[in-house]
């Protein structure tokens, strides 16, 4: 059965690596169906992520990387009302970063605030918000790299932001040799990150009613387990139909089989150390329909799995 969705917030990014033959199984739950549909309907292409690759190209043709005042030039060479549609998010990032922020590199927070503050105007990009503090000194402990921080904290976000564009949207922007080669260790921050979301599951929710839940624009929540768990799952909001949970292969409770005997599909963290926004609870509350992969295989005993929410575990 071929159902056309409507629907052009959800990043075919996310649907493409378990897909089978371009098309995704989807479970209902409420009717106890599986039926296949393709990407292309589930992720309604039109006006998705339409980014105007120049506008990154000719950033990277034009700055070399060195500039402190490279934010404030973007704001009045392109769009001076940027920053007043991020007054609330972007200045004290901004404020952070030029003014009293004595670390030699942006936090991740802030780095997520750039990439919003300047990716919005072109492209509908996700907020990312992580609510870890020590992932910086993670991933460079991964990658064993010396010398990370002698890059400002402006070009870091700068270069960061661009890299980030890789993953949001195919289309490879094209880097000047000299920025390859001077910001390598920036380059394997970003692989990394990118190889732990990539290698997620992914987990699909409709919600059942039109009902607008959503009080605020597209939202990522990177939520911690353990110490050493870095993207134990990943909420992500896409708009008032459809949300992306996204859990990491190494920790998944479907790869423990830590489902619960109540029939539950997922448990986060205990109650009291949840950090997902209440307003993105109603949509995962109100679903009704759910797509998921492990490696590409699904479940024989669909009708043996029930919803619950799973922040009521």
């Amino acid at each position: 059965m071929k159902t056309n969705i409507n629907q052009h917030y959800l990043p075919q990014y996310y649907l493409r690596n378990f897909a089978i033959d371009k098309s995704i199984e989807i479970y209902d739950l409420k009717l106890k169906k599986k039926y296949t549909n393709s990407i292309s309907n589930v992720a309604y292409k039109k006006n998705f992520y339409n980014v105007d690759v120049s506008f990154f190209n000719e950033i990277i043709e034009n700055e070399i990387f060195q500039d402190h005042d490279f934010i404030d030039k973007i704001i009045n060479e392109y769009n001076e009302s940027i920053l007043a549609s991020f007054f609330d998010s972007f200045n004290p990032t901004r404020d952070r970063i030029i003014n009293k922020d004595e670390r030699e590199t942006i936090s991740v927070i802030d780095f997520h605030s750039l990439v919003d503050f300047i990716l919005v105007q072109t492209y509908r990009n996700p907020k990312f918000s992580l609510f870890f503090k020590d992932i910086d000194n993670y991933i460079k402990s991964k990658n064993d790299v010396d010398g990370t921080k002698e890059y400002d904290k402006i070009t870091r976000g700068i270069v960061i932001l661009l890299l980030f564009n890789n993953l949001h949207y195919p289309k490879k922007t094209k880097f000047k040799s000299d920025v390859l080669v001077g910001f390598k260790s920036i380059l394997d921050e970003i692989q990394l990150l990118k190889s732990l979301i990539t290698n997620s599951y992914k987990i699909i929710y409709w919600n059942k009613t039109s009902i607008d839940f959503i009080t605020n624009d597209c939202g990522m929540s990177f939520i911690r387990l353990e110490g050493n768990d870095i993207f134990s799952s990943i909420y992500v909001p896409i708009n008032t139909k459809i949300a992306v949970l996204l859990v990491n292969k190494e920790t998944s409770i479907f790869k423990n089989k830590k489902i619960k005997d109540s029939g539950a599909i997922l448990q986060i963290e205990e109650p009291d150390k949840t950090h997902v926004e209440t307003y993105n609870l109603s949509i995962v509350e109100n679903a009704n329909r759910f797509v998921f992969s492990q490696n590409g295989i699904f479940p024989n005993n669909i009708d043996e799995v029930e919803y619950k929410p799973w922040w009521n575990i």
